[in-house]
C-alpha cells in the first residue's frame, strides 16, 4: 500500500497550485467545512479552528492545558458564588468598536437567555447574572459554586454588541471579532479566507493571508500537500505517513489528542429498541475489538478506551476507563440473556473525513458486530447535515460515530456535557448527546459541577464513571492520535486540543 501511495503522489508532485506557494499565504485543509459563523452557537472543532482566528476568548487555553488571561486580564473569587473579572483595555473589534465590560455582559446575557438558547447555553446554566461594576470590571453571580468557571472562559468567544444588534443576521455572514485575523469571504465547501489584523492587540500576526479548505477525501488532502496546494492537512491517514515522509515536500507531525471516538447508541430512537437494554449495550462493547481497529485501521495511532475521558482530563480514572475486553462469546451470551439469541438489525451513521479514518472505523465495527449476529446497515453522511442532526437530537439511525475533544481539560466537559440526562428537578435540561436518564449519574455530575474541593470532585466523577460502566450507554472505541501533514516551510507544533491558531505559525 505504501508503494501505491508513493507512486500516486509522485505523479502529482509537479502539479502545484498558486496559493500555498505564495510567501505571505498559508493554506490549511481540514476534512470538513465550517458549519456556522456564530462561535458561541457551535460545538465542533473544525468550525472553532477557523473562528478562533477571528474571535478571542476571555481566557486562552495554552498547549500544556493551563488557562491564561486573554481578553480578561484576571478573575478572582469573592465568595463561592461570586466572581469579579477585569477586562483588557484598548482592545478594538475589527469594525472599530471598543471592547468594554458592557460588551462582555451583553455576550453572557445572550448566552444565558432562556428564550433563545445557543449550543453552549447549557454549559452556563449555573450563571444567574452579570453586573457591570465599571467600564473594565464585571461581577458574576452563580446559582451554586462553579469550580469550572475559569476553564469555561477558554471557550467563550466575545462578539461586538453594536454590530450584532444593529445589523440583523449580517454577523452570521460577515463575522467581526477582536482576533488576529479578519474575515474576507467564505465560499461554502470551497474555501474560507482570512487576512491579518495589523492592529491586533496581541501584535500583528506573521502570516498575512490564510485559506481554510475543506477536503473530505484523505487521498486528495495528501495529494494537495505533496503537490504544494496546501501547507497543513489534518487527519493524515496512517497509510500515507511513509509517502509524506518520503516526498521531500512535507513532514509528519503527531500528538496524542484530547479526543475520544465512540458510538452513541440511540436508546430512544424507537419503542422496544434492543439498545434500551443494558445487556445488549454491554454485548456490543464486548463484540468490538478496539485493539485490532487501532492496529489495522489507524496504523497504531491511537489507544483503546473504555470511557469518554483520557489521561489529559482532570477526573480520569484508569481502572474505570479500562477498555472492554474483546469477548464475542460473552457478547453472544448477553444477547441471548436479553432475548436476542439470533441478534437483531440496526443502523449506524458515520461521517467521512471528519475524524481519522472515520468511515473505515465504522466499517470495521459493522463487520465485528456482524460476527455476533447484529446486522448493521452503515449510512455515511456529509458532515454539516450529520452534525446538525446530532446536535438537534434528530438522529435518523440507531447509532452514530462521533468524537469529542475536551478542550477544557476537565471531566465536567466530557461527562456532564455528554451524559447529563436532565432528571434533576429544577436542574438543567438534558444535553444533546445524552440518551441515558440516570438519577444517580445526574446527581453526581451536578454535585461535581458545584463542588470546589478537587478531591471531592474526583470522587464524584468516579461515581459517575461507575454508573456509566454499569450502563454501557455507548460503544467506547479509542483515544485518537492526531496526525498532520505539514509543508516543510511551515514552523508550527501541533497541540493536543487540535486548535489551529495561525498566529502561532510562521513561514520559513
Amino acid at each position: 500500500m505504501n508503494r501505491s501511495w508513493i507512486g500516486f503522489l509522485a505523479s502529482l508532485a509537479l502539479v502545484g497550485t498558486a496559493w500555498a506557494q505564495r510567501p505571505d499565504t498559508i493554506v490549511i485543509a481540514q476534512g470538513v467545512d465550517v458549519t456556522v459563523l456564530d462561535p458561541n452557537n457551535q460545538l465542533e472543532t473544525p468550525t472553532a479552528n477557523v473562528l478562533a482566528n477571528i474571535f478571542d476568548t476571555l481566557y486562552m487555553r495554552m498547549p500544556d492545558g493551563s488557562a491564561r488571561p486573554w481578553l480578561a486580564t484576571g478573575v478572582r473569587a469573592i465568595n463561592p458564588t461570586t466572581w469579579e473579572m477585569t477586562i483588557r483595555q484598548g482592545v478594538k473589534f475589527h469594525n472599530g468598536e471598543d471592547l468594554t465590560a458592557e460588551t462582555v455582559k451583553w455576550n453572557f446575557d445572550r448566552v444565558i437567555d432562556p428564550a433563545r438558547p445557543l449550543r453552549i447555553s447549557n454549559s452556563w446554566a449555573n450563571l444567574a447574572s452579570v453586573q457591570v461594576v465599571n467600564p473594565t470590571t464585571l461581577r458574576f453571580t452563580t446559582r451554586n459554586p462553579f469550580p469550572v468557571f475559569v476553564t469555561r472562559l477558554t471557550g467563550f468567544f466575545i462578539l461586538p454588541q453594536k454590530y450584532v444588534t444593529e445589523n440583523g443576521n449580517r454577523f452570521l455572514q460577515e463575522p467581526v471579532g477582536t482576533g488576529p485575523y479578519r474575515f474576507v469571504r467564505w465560499v461554502r465547501d470551497q474555501q474560507f479566507e482570512l487576512e491579518a489584523n495589523p492592529n491586533y492587540w496581541g501584535g500583528a500576526p506573521k502570516i498575512r493571508r490564510v485559506i481554510f479548505r475543506p477536503i473530505p477525501e484523505a487521498s486528495s488532502r495528501v495529494a494537495e500537500l505533496i503537490s504544494g496546494g496546501v501547507d497543513i492537512i489534518t487527519n493524515l491517514v496512517p497509510e500515507a505517513v511513509n509517502a509524506v515522509r518520503a516526498s521531500g515536500a512535507a513532514d509528519v507531525r503527531s500528538v496524542p489528542s484530547i479526543r475520544n471516538i465512540f458510538l452513541i447508541l440511540n436508546t430512544q430512537n424507537k419503542p422496544d429498541s434492543p439498545l434500551a437494554n443494558p445487556r445488549v449495550r454491554l454485548a456490543l462493547n464486548y463484540a468490538v475489538d478496539k485493539r485490532t481497529i487501532v492496529k489495522n485501521v489507524l496504523g497504531g495511532f491511537g489507544q483503546p478506551t473504555g470511557c469518554s475521558l483520557n489521561s489529559y482530563i482532570f477526573g480520569y480514572d484508569a481502572r474505570s476507563c479500562q477498555p472492554y475486553e474483546y469477548n464475542p462469546t460473552r457478547a453472544r451470551q448477553l444477547l441471548a440473556e436479553a432475548g436476542y439469541p439470533n441478534g437483531f438489525t440496526m443502523t449506524l451513521g458515520s461521517p467521512n473525513g471528519r475524524y481519522l479514518n472515520d468511515r473505515q472505523v465504522a466499517e470495521a465495527v459493522v463487520g465485528q458486530l456482524g460476527q455476533i449476529g447484529v446486522r448493521v446497515e452503515l449510512r455515511v453522511q456529509e458532515w454539516s447535515t450529520y452534525v446538525g442532526q446530532v446536535l438537534e437530537r434528530r438522529i435518523p439511525t440507531d447509532a452514530v460515530l462521533l468524537g469529542w475533544g475536551n478542550n477544557e481539560f476537565d471531566a465536567d466537559n466530557s461527562l456532564y456535557s455528554l451524559f447529563f440526562g436532565g432528571t434533576v428537578r429544577g436542574g438543567p435540561r438534558q444535553v444533546a448527546f445524552s440518551y441515558i436518564r440516570s438519577v444517580p449519574l445526574d446527581n453526581a455530575l451536578l454535585q461535581a459541577q458545584r463542588t470546589t474541593d478537587p478531591e471531592q470532585r474526583k470522587r464524584l466523577y468516579l461515581d459517575a464513571l461507575r454508573v456509566l460502566r454499569a450502563e454501557s450507554p455507548w460503544i467506547f472505541l479509542h483515544q485518537q492520535e492526531d496526525l498532520y501533514g505539514v509543508a516543510r516551510r511551515v514552523d508550527w507544533k501541533p497541540r493536543p486540543d487540535e486548535r489551529l491558531f495561525v498566529a502561532d505559525m510562521a513561514l520559513r
